[in-house]
């Protein structure tokens, strides 16, 4: 009798403070040229390094909008029902714990591998999961994995947030999706006072 075949699960984790176009193409681009099954978005609860997020629940649905268009996709609030501080390390033991037929590989983007001297625990994480490496312009990510050729746009939701801030939307109309940019106007996220 033949094993079953191992499942293969991309987790792509991030504030998503608010969800933009680089995310949803870091998505398909993994789902379309890896063995990746599905891919399981997975927002920041409480951010490590204290960054100001809007709330859970405002991410959660916005991540939900983004991806609606998008097959093998799902999200998960696997980081609130964990509660505390965000660390990427204790989500995979924890989603591993829950699914032991998961191979599970880790989607971070070469700006983020800069950081990852602040992370708890990064060598231990590497023991866990495959590394799934997205190029981003102006970043170096052939030090990292010289599999990786794609360079996504160096759009962030930063700039995003400063430009919404400003009532700019001219900027950001083909940086968000547009279901994510209708929550953020009913919303009114990261709206400055002048836009309200």
């Amino acid at each position: 009798m033949t094993e079953p075949a191992t499942r293969r699960v991309a987790l792509f984790g991030g504030s998503f403070n608010p969800p933009h176009i680089c995310h949803t193409l870091a998505t398909h681009w993994v789902l379309q040229t890896t063995h990746i099954d599905q891919m399981w978005w997975i927002p920041t609860y409480q951010h490590a390094f204290d960054k100001a997020l809007a709330s859970f629940d405002d991410r959660l649905a916005m991540c939900r909008l983004a991806t609606a268009d998008l097959r093998r996709v799902e999200i998960s609030d696997v980081e609130r029902r964990l509660g505390g501080e965000s660390r990427t390390i204790d989500t995979v033991r924890a989603l591993q714990e829950e699914n032991p037929d998961i191979r599970f590989s880790l989607v971070i983007g070469a700006d983020i591998l800069d950081e990852v001297d602040r992370w708890k625990n990064w060598e231990g994480l590497m023991e866990l999961v495959d590394l799934i490496v997205v190029g981003r312009e102006g970043y170096d990510r052939q030090r990292h994995s010289d599999e990786v050729d794609l360079e996504l746009p160096d759009i962030s939701s930063t700039v995003i947030r400063d430009a919404l801030a400003r009532c700019d939307y001219s900027r950001v109309r083909s940086w968000i999706p547009r279901k994510v940019l209708a929550y953020i106007g009913d919303h009114s996220l990261y709206l400055g006072e002048a836009c309200r």
